[in-house]
């Protein structure tokens, strides 16, 4: 390659840009993916809400009436049952006669109260976070904390391991957040209090990012273009495989504890990475650290099965690669924190100052928003719709596998716009369809089979769109803020997956059909929003601002970068949301 300027992507044509060294090492960052499955959607089992009821144990009534004459004469009714944050004020109406039809015809009008003493648990699920700490009535709101807690820690270890893995390499902030992942998931099973149990559960989301995040990253930058979008919708392979094997592991350990302890035993996988998860010999070169690349770029091409130059060649190449980037970064001027900040602010600016642009960027930033809010709220909303939780689980966890293989043909079948759309769309009305069998049945729902049946097939349509979300949001925006663009959005998916579980939670308690109502509208109203972004199916990327203008415009744009199904955008991080 005499004459010609080699870059990375030349070198790792060399070593092998998809052979086995590339698939293994992906294959490993599965792990941390069917992991992911065990730690985001656990808070269904750990904090299912038992039935209960105001605790009678130490009241006046006659010991000889059984449970339902008790919860009778003592709790008022609500909605066809007994209250569950109720009871009847009757420890000033003297001695309850013995004899129960007496006692309840003389009763008369009482005032209610709370339940001070606490409250009576059903067993049947075994004991939950919520029988622990009493997270029901007044309280329900701490329960929703529980997830939207967790999410605040995948949120904060995305920027933070952002930052730590491009300062101090892929490899240690994945080993860092691998120990972490480790320790906090096992003593979150010993937590002896509330808060303590919602703090290890955000460092065990903060870790998540950490391993997820940088290995993905890490993954991306010794992959070949062609590998990059079909790795990138992938990843969401493994979340499945592990949403679909939590409720069977929540199915037999159902004390909040056991369960915990459960998922987190697996965890310890995780020191495999120590051995089987290189440094990226890119961020190595960018360092300056050439020969511990070249051991890397070495061993790569030993497992892919590829003859390399000779070391002193490829010590040449990947010190001219070295000299190149650094002359770049010594040619830019020195900046202050003050003009960075600025910088930074225009780059967000930008994402709004002209039509085309801010046109997109709305859209992007709702369609993140919901997509992620429907997304953990139907997960969330199965206990509101089936009285078993373990098979819709399953099935919620099975179908994102099959969404992740049908995702791929269908995007070059019918394009970005009317997947993205009608995947939208059609999930709506799933929802819509579920919150009306709900509101029409009342609480004796005779058609479980078919609303979960419907909720199913809105997960699966929504799983759909969130794994083109990224990469249909990295192809929308021009080169110079694509990274922003997508961080951005991920931001908003985060106030979207935190406000899922009080959604459920806190409206669900009034109906059952109000969250899917919620869920519904959201979601066929991002579907109709995004049929008015452009198709990039087969278009080049833009790489200015003045190019996504003139593509509105009908103009045709400038630029050297052409995106196909197969090729992905380099710059578009996947972020572990999922």
């Amino acid at each position: 390659m005499a004459g010609k300027e080699v870059s990375f992507d030349d070198v790792l044509t060399m070593v092998g840009d998809s052979g086995k060294w590339q698939y293994m090492t992906f294959l490993f960052t599965w792990i941390e993916g069917i992991l992911i499955g065990f730690h985001h959607l656990s808070s269904s089992f750990l904090g299912y809400q038992p039935d209960h009821w105001c605790n009678l144990d130490n009241s006046n009534l006659p010991k000889s009436w059984n449970l339902t004459q008790q919860k009778t004469f003592a709790l008022p009714m609500d909605n066809d049952k007994f209250s569950k944050c109720k009871m009847y004020d009757f420890s000033n109406i003297g001695k309850i006669s013995n004899d129960y039809t007496s006692a309840l015809a003389s009763r008369g009008a009482l005032t209610t109260v709370g339940c001070s003493a606490g409250w009576t648990y059903a067993t049947d699920m075994g004991r939950t976070i919520v029988v622990e700490w009493d997270l029901v009535c007044d309280r329900l709101a701490l329960l929703s904390t529980v997830q939207g807690s967790y999410m605040g820690g995948v949120f904060v270890g995305c920027i933070f391991w952002g930052w730590a893995s491009d300062k101090f390499g892929r490899r240690p902030s994945v080993l860092v957040a691998a120990v972490i992942q480790i320790v906090a998931t096992i003593v979150t099973s010993f937590s002896t209090h509330y808060i303590m149990f919602i703090f290890f559960r955000f460092l065990v989301a903060f870790s998540v990012s950490g391993v997820f995040e940088c290995g993905f990253v890490l993954v991306c930058e010794i992959v070949g273009p062609k590998l990059r979008t079909a790795f990138g919708i992938l990843t969401q392979f493994p979340f499945g495989v592990g949403a679909s094997l939590l409720p069977a592991i929540a199915y037999f350990l159902r004390d909040w504890y056991n369960l915990q302890l459960a998922t987190s035993i697996p965890c310890i996988l995780l020191i495999s990475y120590y051995w089987f998860i290189p440094e990226s010999p890119r961020w190595l070169v960018g360092q300056g650290r050439i020969q511990e690349a070249l051991v890397i770029l070495k061993k790569g091409a030993m497992i892919n099965r590829k003859l390399m130059p000779s070391d002193d060649e490829m010590m040449d190449i990947l010190e001219k690669i070295y000299e190149s980037s650094k002359e770049e970064v010594e040619a830019a001027p020195v900046v202050s924190t003050s003009e960075k900040v600025a910088d930074a602010l225009k780059e967000i600016t930008s994402l709004l100052k002209t039509p085309e642009m801010r046109k997109r960027t709305l859209n992007m930033f709702y369609s993140w928003m919901v997509v992620a809010m429907v997304y953990y709220g139907l997960s969330f909303n199965t206990k509101h719709i089936s009285t078993d939780i373990y098979i819709p689980m399953f099935i919620s966890g099975f179908v994102e596998v099959v969404a992740t293989v049908v995702i791929i043909p269908a995007l070059a079948y019918f394009g970005r716009v009317k997947v993205y759309s009608g995947t939208f769309i059609m999930g709506g009305l799933c929802c819509i369809s579920v919150a009306i069998i709900l509101f029409a049945a009342g609480e004796k729902n005779n058609l479980v089979i078919l609303t979960v049946t419907l909720a199913m097939i809105g997960k699966f349509l929504i799983a759909g769109t969130f794994a083109l979300a990224y990469l249909y949001t990295a192809e929308l925006f021009p080169t110079p803020v694509r990274n922003v663009a997508v961080g951005a959005a991920s931001t908003f998916a985060r106030v979207g997956s935190m406000s899922a579980p009080y959604i459920v939670d806190l409206l669900g308690k009034v109906h059952a059909g109000i969250p899917a109502v919620v869920f519904g509208v959201f979601s066929t109203t991002a579907g109709l929003f995004a049929l008015w972004l452009p198709e990039t199916l087969n278009k080049k990327l833009p790489a200015t601002v003045a190019e996504v203008e003139a593509s509105a415009k009908g103009k045709p744009g400038k630029s050297d970068c052409e995106m196909t199904v197969t090729d992905g955008p380099e710059t578009a991080k996947l972020d572990p949301e999922q």
